[in-house]
């Protein structure tokens, strides 16, 4: 997934919903949710397809202690 796909998603959700615009970010980790603490931006050696002499770079979510939440089998799996 690139950042212009992650903006496209949220895009769709957040306009008018400020529910969404200030909803906590976790990740999924082995079932159970880690909330994101910090995102780092890395430099990456990969060419952008199509924009010779360009490399992409790499967003990083880091994130700390596991949640007490567990997740339900069904929202465990990819679809």
């Amino acid at each position: 997934m690139r950042v212009k796909d992650l903006q496209e998603f949220l895009g769709s959700f957040t306009e008018g919903s400020e529910a969404v615009k200030n909803a906590v970010i976790f990740v999924e980790i082995n079932g159970k949710l880690h909330a994101i603490r910090r995102m780092e931006v890395h430099e990456n050696a990969h060419p952008i397809i199509g924009l010779p002499g360009h490399h992409s770079h790499r967003l990083v979510l880091k994130t700390e202690k596991p949640s007490s939440l567990i997740l339900p089998d069904k929202l465990q799996k990819d679809y």
